[in-house]
């Protein structure tokens, strides 16, 4: 598990703004970013919004 810190929760509100995430949403990018994490698993559709992330999904039909 990753920590959060001011600098964090700073960018998360301006992530949030810039791509219009929801604030948890937010902060898992943010961190991301803080981390230099730049893929993540997720299925939820308003991350591929981000520029800075690539969104792995499993497409199982």
């Amino acid at each position: 598990m990753l920590e959060g810190d001011h600098e964090i929760f700073s960018l998360s509100v301006k992530i949030s703004k810039r791509y219009r995430l929801l604030p948890n949403d937010a902060l898992i990018a943010a961190t991301c970013k803080h981390h230099g994490i730049k893929k993540i698993a997720m299925f939820d559709p308003d991350f591929k919004r981000v520029d800075f992330l690539e969104v792995i999904t499993n497409n199982l039909s």
